[in-house]
């Protein structure tokens, strides 16, 4: 599509702010009813099993089903919603800055998503969340600007973002620790899952720091971060 459809959109594209308005706040809104909701069935099983120790180290034996996992099924779906975004980008001709990111990004995710739910990884849960809370912020944040409504929080996007990738390194530690710790000799569900997963997360922190740290020349011209 990002090689073949631009040869079919005529010179200077097509015109889709209202498409681009509605995408951008049904993308807003679903975040939201998915960040709710996941949170609320973690919070219904942390009561049921009056423990947090399943968020660090799933069981082996876990299954993919039920109301927790429903939230993990529906934002694998919608991964799949944000690739209307490339979409968009290539009918109206306006490649984002740092296009490369956006399409490596948008490519993958959906392969990391499915690679949660096929081998139960450990802290899926708690990456939905903070994935679904940046995303109401951030696509709030593009329809507003399509409408030219001021954003002076504009460069808290990418900085949410870079938080977000962060703490998935922080939460290595605990992971670890439920692993290896020989006196429980707990294993986790997902372990090579989860390391492949936080592979990918450094070369997305490396490229939001990038993103961040464009000179302000470049900036300028419009920044649309790819998360």
């Amino acid at each position: 599509m990002v090689f073949f459809l631009p040869r079919c959109v005529p010179e200077g594209g097509y015109k889709l702010d209202k498409t681009l308005v509605v995408h951008n706040f049904i993308l807003s809104l679903m975040s939201l009813v998915l960040c709710l909701g996941c949170a609320f069935e973690m919070l219904q099983r942390v009561r049921r099993e009056n423990t947090v120790e399943w968020m660090f180290c799933e069981d082996t034996s876990i299954s993919t089903r039920g109301p927790l996992y429903f939230w993990s099924w529906a934002f694998y779906a919608s991964k799949y919603y944000e690739l209307v975004d490339t979409l968009l980008a290539l009918l109206r001709a306006s490649r984002p800055p740092h296009f490369g990111l956006h399409v490596y990004h948008h490519a993958l995710v959906p392969v990391m998503v499915w690679n949660w739910l096929e081998h139960r990884t450990t802290l899926q849960h708690i990456g939905l969340l903070w994935n679904t809370f940046v995303h109401v912020v951030m696509y709030a944040y593009y329809g507003l600007k399509v409408l030219h409504v001021p954003t002076p929080w504009k460069k808290w996007v990418t900085r949410l973002q870079i938080v977000q990738f962060v703490t998935s390194m922080a939460l290595l530690v605990p992971v670890l620790y439920y692993t290896w710790d020989a006196p429980l000799g707990d294993v986790c569900a997902g372990q090579r899952s989860f390391f492949v997963n936080l592979a990918f997360n450094l070369t997305l922190l490396w490229q939001f720091v990038g993103v961040l740290y464009t000179p302000a020349t470049g900036a300028k011209k419009g920044s649309r971060k790819q998360e």
